[in-house]
């Protein structure tokens, strides 16, 4: 199947939201910068040294990509990315490319604007993935504010079942990890030298967002040991999970997180369950997971839902989309994906529009973190949102009347309705709340 050529640089960059959006989907005051950076740990357990008989320790590099509130010039042409056409082994198209471009907005090594500090962002992105694969969260952040670091964890390929074991297997032993490394190496800055983010992080301000197997890792992140007894783990030596495995050696949550964000977490479900119920009673800072209740690959009742109901010890929201599969956390699909299943099938959602899934969570996201964060009280009116199902919200109007884009205040002649959600269009979602106990 010929393929037409698409001009990535007339295309809209995926974080700005489309004029459906929930009200604090919009892009914040300030033009976006984005730089990039390699960081090298020195000393970390290697799952395919150890297999080829070589010392299993070795180091890792780790690429970052940063997104920061700037003085960009906006004559310049923003940020085109780079992202992967993934297919099943073996099933690629000769006509397919192996990788995609993509818009930003955001303006490479424009200076950050002087003389403020910002919380700190970090993002970890699924097996598979890529850094930029959330630059729909990245950009909108920065734009509001945010110093944001996104991890390319660099998972291993795989070309069938028998290296797929190593390339999960490796992504297991790292998500966390890396999580962790990163957050340090952040956290101080002045490792780096005269680097222009040194004097512009707020260290006691840090937030992680992970998907998919990215949430795997925040949750450890966070304070949840992974289960000694998991079958997760049975083929990777004890040795190698030393300090992020549950019990005396666990390393603990990481000091300076201060909120974590969990889409579609994998490692809940019963067949490769990670944590036992009192690992994630250990979780106690403020907790957001966002989850299809369809998620098929993660698990909903018996997996994500699970695990937000044993984290007792965190006040904790829970966004969950209706009719929702497991691709509700990164960017929209490419549109060579409408060609081919495979690439639907990696990047989409049966039912949900993907515009419309990153409108409500750049909305929620937002809420969350700048109540976290940035102390921002009024924040939480948009968390809490009523009633418990969207559906079941009220905006009376009389006939043939029209509100246009209004967005609901939360209450209109005495009935509820989603706070930040246009009239009509808060829809299909329900909100689940817990207080720490």
């Amino acid at each position: 199947m010929a393929q037409k050529a698409y001009d990535a640089s007339k295309s809209r960059a995926y974080s700005i939201p489309t004029a459906d959006a929930p009200e604090l989907a919009a892009l914040g005051p300030y033009p976006v910068g984005v730089s990039s950076m390699l960081l090298t740990d020195p000393s970390r357990p290697d799952i395919s040294q150890a297999l080829a008989g070589k010392s299993p320790i070795a180091p890792r590099e780790i690429t970052v990509h940063i997104w920061y509130p700037s003085n960009a010039d906006t004559k310049s042409e923003p940020a085109i990315y780079t992202g992967k056409l993934p297919f099943r082994p073996g099933a690629r198209p000769s006509e397919v490319p192996e990788s995609y471009e993509f818009k930003g907005i955001a303006h490479r090594e424009a200076e950050i604007v002087p003389g403020q500090r910002f919380p700190l962002v970090i993002l970890s992105h699924g097996y598979g993935n890529w850094a930029t694969f959330l630059s729909y969260l990245a950009e909108n952040l920065a734009s509001k504010g945010y110093i944001v670091v996104s991890i390319d964890h660099g998972d291993l390929p795989y070309t069938d079942l028998q290296s797929f074991d190593l390339s999960f297997g490796d992504t297991i032993l790292n998500r966390a990890r890396d999580q962790r490394f990163v957050i340090d190496a952040f956290s101080d800055m002045t490792q780096f030298g005269e680097h222009k983010l040194a004097a512009a992080i707020d260290a006691d301000a840090i937030g992680l967002l992970g998907y998919s197997m990215g949430g795997f890792g925040a949750l450890a992140t966070a304070g949840a040991g992974y289960d000694p007894k998991s079958p997760s783990f049975t083929q990777i030596p004890a040795s190698m999970m030393k300090g992020i495995l549950e019990g005396e050696q666990f390393t603990g949550p990481h000091p300076n997180l201060k909120a974590v964000v969990a889409i579609a977490p994998w490692g809940g479900a019963p067949a490769n369950r990670a944590w036992t119920q009192g690992s994630l009673a250990q979780i106690k800072i403020p907790l957001f997971v966002i989850a299809g209740d369809q998620d098929d690959v993660s698990g909903f009742d018996d997996g994500i839902r699970w695990a937000f109901d044993n984290a007792t010890s965190a006040d904790r929201y829970m966004l969950v989309y209706q009719n929702g599969r497991h691709s509700v956390g990164g960017n929209p699909e490419p549109p060579i994906a409408d060609d081919y299943f495979d690439l639907t099938d990696w990047f989409n959602e049966p039912v949900w529009r993907r515009d419309r899934v990153v409108g409500i969570n750049q909305h929620f996201i937002t809420a969350f973190f700048n109540l976290h964060l940035k102390a921002n009280n009024s924040a939480a009116t948009y968390m809490n949102v009523m009633p418990e199902r969207s559906n079941d919200g009220e905006w009376p109007l009389r006939p043939g009347g029209y509100v246009g884009d209004t967005y609901s205040t939360g209450e209109h002649d005495g009935k509820a309705y989603w706070k930040g959600f246009q009239r009509r269009f808060a829809l299909g979602l329900t909100m689940k709340t817990a207080e720490a106990k």
